[in-house]
């Protein structure tokens, strides 16, 4: 007996058209085959399923009663071969409804975020959005395989090696501080002054990676007086105005601040080297047109900094 493994599309084409028009002579017609081939696939089939499937009734052909209940699932199965193989459509925002799911590291949220949001909800306004911190215990590489996630923006260096990453952008790394803190009457910070100040910063990933500031000036065998430490990264510039501290972050988040509080900024010591940011996402969605919008609406947003 013929297995089923030996019946392809093109077979399976035949038999939804015999099974529409009763007629193997106008199937092969309508197929542009011969009518041997046509019978032939005919003869395959009932040896598959083990019924006639279509039989002659006087002067005209009809289906069997297993060949009435084989119409919808060919039908189906040409269908589900013809969405797998097919080319997907455009992929267009303004008929989006889905969630855009994006883990962003925390600096980012006072200058990018807003306008990527912004961006997002007017290009594609039937979606939803959601926006999440990374913490040490937060397993981005998962999320992003699991399809828990689309995109990630990082400010730390490396990524496990399933992952593409793409450079979003260099920021020059800047101390915050109080109006009334004595940086605000320097017009530079030497390696020295950055060293005796008392300094506020976020709460490290973990033990390993302390982050990009402290791990720069590592490579200097230096290591500044950390006094206070908090989760919440925006929260810091509002402790800085009533405190001696320093926070040092990038130029972009301390001028953002500098705006909204009674705050100064300078530039951080050379010693403290400068901040990446980083895309990272899944290859699994590399090509898949809806992640490679964001993509590009994010990456846009970053080259206007």
């Amino acid at each position: 007996m013929t297995e089923l493994r030996d019946i392809d599309a093109r077979q399976l084409r035949v038999l939804r058209t015999l099974l529409e028009e009763r007629s193997v002579t106008k199937t092969a017609q309508l197929l542009e085959q011969s009518q041997p081939y046509v019978s032939l696939v005919l003869r395959r089939l009932r040896e598959v399923v083990g019924d006639p499937i279509l039989v002659r009734s006087g002067s005209k052909m009809v289906l069997t009663e297993r060949g009435e209940t084989m119409i919808e699932p060919t039908r189906a199965a040409l269908a589900g071969i013809e969405k797998i193989v097919s080319v997907p459509r455009a992929f267009d925002p303004k008929l989006d409804e889905g969630t855009f799911r994006i883990a962003s590291a925390d600096c980012l949220e006072a200058f990018l975020l807003p306008q990527l949001v912004d961006r997002l909800r007017a290009a594609a306004p039937l979606s939803r959005i959601v926006i999440r911190a990374v913490d040490q215990a937060y397993d981005y590489a998962g999320a992003l395989e699991r399809d828990e996630l689309d995109a990630l923006i990082s400010n730390w260096p490396g990524a496990p090696n399933h992952l593409k990453t793409a450079r979003l952008l260099g920021e020059e790394v800047s101390c915050l501080f109080a109006s009334h803190h004595p940086f605000a009457s320097m017009e530079r910070i030497s390696i020295e002054d950055y060293l005796r100040a008392e300094h506020v910063a976020p709460v490290a990933r973990s033990k390993a990676d302390p982050g990009p500031i402290d791990s720069q000036l590592a490579t200097h065998g230096l290591k500044r007086d950390i006094r206070v430490m908090l989760p919440e990264f925006t929260l810091i510039p509002y402790i800085l105005q009533s405190s001696n501290l320093v926070f040092t972050s990038s130029r972009h988040f301390a001028q953002h601040f500098c705006s909204l509080l009674p705050l100064r900024s300078l530039p951080a010591p050379r010693e403290c080297g400068s901040l990446g940011f980083h895309l990272l996402w899944h290859e699994r969605s590399h090509v898949t047109g809806r992640n490679v919008w964001l993509r590009n609406q994010i990456m846009s947003i970053a080259r206007g900094l």
